[in-house]
């Protein structure tokens, strides 16, 4: 009954004795009242429900009351009642612009959620709804999580599912999509509301695609982590396919798992994205669904309410006939008769089985090459991890030299002027995009008038253009010319109609890139003022202010991450060569008898993300008065 929450009990406690303890307190003890909230949430008196809050508070019975009766009072305010009932419209939006999804289950029957948080697209986002519906959208996704997606995979299961498994895909993560505003406070709500109202729901946690600079965050966030946390955490950088799919393969069935990350579904089949939007699982089971309706979930929660459906369809399947019928052995050999062609001896390989020579040496240059390649990428990537080491240890430095109070008081006053200055130079950048289509558009605008004009002489029988010039204004394929070159006007009429194209193209890009600017503006004068607010509160500062003393360990961040930015550069470049001379690799292998290299050269071995620990002991002391109104700070 209390599987794995039993390595969770310290020594010397009664475990039961706390949990009852707990639904006596939350509960009362006659139960909680018909029809009251707590009556209507009877999933939370479920044993591993309350297990759950007395895990996260240690199994101290005070503090897991607390707990629940905090998120009772949760429940109330964001009035879950309602949002469980509302049909979110914009969910094609959120959904599109911050994609998520539940998919499927693993194989020991948990839910798989993904989540893309490189690919979240906030300013298109807050352009379709607002943060408040965002968060009361991810708000009700979790409650359906715990209400309707974990008791339906136990009934599927025939025992109690309670945790889930989590894909964290990273691909694209970049430093704006990490220091936009809107998006920290999302991610910050959301991480509040789990760890508050939501404690032990993820059973395992894989985090794919993460960039090398991934290492430095981690090392920050593991050493705050118990050992226990950091064992469900699985890393894999963006260089690493082939051991995340072996790794997600042994925890997902193949049917479950979409095929962009190493799995055969495709829910539509033919877009791989297609997986993030479709409503896949257990809890879209209509059978599943009424057995729900049926039983209440403080019953489904336990070993025997668990095992209801699995019982219901065993008795419905010993009263029906085995009409299960397996393959014959003549079948079979037929299948391998007819692999062979007729009049062969079975071991025949045919000539397009075999390896020429010629091949065979084309082979073996695509792998010297390949090699060649992976020197070089391995190469750049020890430089670059030199560079992040080297980073480190400098970092722990100013650290103690400067005080980690200090940093992080001026942390705020370095960030938002970061901030202010990439969202100039993204203004700029798009302003510079504008520009360039504007300049285009106005030489196709004049190119069409002057085609449009000369057609119309054309037709009152002179025409001021020449072919060269015809054909300068307006370039087609040889096919196209061709096809109509036995008629001069229509050739004509087809050019203008190509040119009116190409100002109709160039407009829907003029309009794409001003929506993009106007865009870049707000988030130029968001920074802008996030900034102002900064400075404007450091300054009356004296030399001994935050931002001052912290100064040297801000600027050496700037350069260091200036520097990392065009080290990765190289390293995509490198490793898109490498990706194509693999490729190219993997086709000649495929014609080799036994599909195989007869050289391992090529392989690319497996590198682990890097995971930089910053150094133990104290911060410097910080004893004095800074900006923070006169107020000492304590380590």
């Amino acid at each position: 009954m209390w599987g794995n929450n039993l390595k969770t009990i310290p020594k010397g406690v009664d475990g039961k004795a706390r949990l009852e303890a707990v639904r006596l307190r939350v509960n009362g003890p006659q139960g909680p009242k018909p029809g009251s909230e707590e009556d209507r949430l009877s999933y939370l008196r479920s044993d591993h429900m309350l297990v759950r809050f007395l895990i996260a508070r240690q199994w101290d019975v005070e503090k897991a009351v607390a707990m629940l009766e905090g998120h009772y009072r949760w429940l109330a305010e964001t009035n879950m009642s309602q949002l469980l009932k509302d049909p979110f419209p914009e969910e094609v939006h959120i959904k599109r612009f911050y994609p998520q999804a539940y998919h499927g289950t693993d194989k020991l029957g948990r839910p798989l959620y993904i989540e893309r948080p490189g690919q979240i697209d906030m300013p298109r986002l807050l352009k379709a709804t607002t943060c408040e519906r965002v968060l009361q959208y991810v708000y009700a996704q979790t409650e359906l999580q715990i209400r309707r997606r974990l008791p339906a995979c136990t009934l599927v299961r025939g025992e109690v599912v309670d945790k889930s498994l989590n894909i964290m895909d990273l691909d694209g993560l970049s430093f704006r999509i990490v220091t936009h505003t809107t998006a920290r406070k999302v991610v910050r709500d959301v991480v509040t509301m789990l760890q508050n109202h939501y404690p032990e729901c993820s059973g395992r946690m894989v985090i794919i695609n993460a960039p090398k600079v991934f290492g430095i965050a981690w090392s920050f966030v593991k050493p705050q982590l118990d050992e226990k946390t950091v064992a469900k955490i699985s890393i894999f950088g963006s260089d690493q396919r082939e051991a995340y799919v072996r790794c997600l393969l042994d925890l997902v069935d193949a049917e479950q798992l979409p095929a962009m990350y190493g799995g055969k579904c495709m829910c539509d089949n033919k877009d791989p994205l297609s997986c993030m939007r479709a409503v896949k699982g257990p809890w879209a089971d209509p059978e599943v669904l009424k057995c729900l309706e049926e039983h209440p979930l403080d019953k489904i929660l336990t070993p025997e309410g668990a095992k209801l459906l699995v019982e219901k369809r065993e008795v419905e399947a010993a009263s029906k006939p085995d009409e299960t019928s397996l393959a014959t052995e003549d079948e079979e050999a037929g299948e391998e008769r007819d692999a062979v062609p007729p009049g062969l001896p079975s071991g025949f390989l045919t000539r397009s089985n075999m390896v020429l020579p010629e091949k065979e040496a084309e082979l073996l240059e695509a792998e010297r090459q390949a090699a060649a390649i992976l020197a070089e990428y391995q190469e750049v990537d020890e430089v670059h991890v030199k560079t992040l080491t080297d980073w480190v240890a400098e970092f722990n430095a100013l650290m103690q030299e400067i005080g980690r109070p200090v940093i992080e008081r001026a942390q705020g006053y370095y960030d938002s002027r970061a901030l202010w200055q990439q969202a100039v130079q993204d203004f700029a950048h798009q302003q510079g995009e504008l520009d360039e289509v504007n300049k285009k558009l106005e030489v196709a605008v004049k190119n069409l008038a002057t085609a449009e004009a000369a057609f119309e002489a054309f037709l009152q029988g002179s025409d001021p253009l020449s072919k060269q010039q015809w054909e300068d204004l307006a370039p087609a394929k040889a096919e196209e010319v061709d096809a109509v070159c036995d008629d001069p006007k229509l050739l004509r009429m087809i050019r203008v109609s190509w040119l009116g194209d190409a100002v109709a193209s160039l407009q829907r890009h003029r309009d794409l890139a001003c929506s993009e600017l106007s865009m870049k503006r707000d988030e130029l004068d968001e920074c802008r003022r996030r900034f102002e607010f900064e400075d404007l509160q450091h300054s009356g500062c004296t030399w001994n202010c935050s931002v001052k003393r912290a100064a040297p360990f801000y600027e050496k961040r700037r350069l260091h991450e200036s520097k990392v930015d065009h080290q990765l550069q190289q390293l995509q470049i490198v490793e898109h060569r490498l990706k194509e001379a693999r490729q190219r690799v993997t086709l000649l292998q495929a014609e080799s008898p036994d599909g195989k290299s007869r050289s391992r050269s090529c392989q690319l071995d497996e590198m682990s993300l890097q995971s930089f620990e910053i150094a133990g002991g104290e911060p410097a002391q910080d004893e004095f008065q800074s900006c923070d109104e006169g107020s000492s700070d304590e380590n």
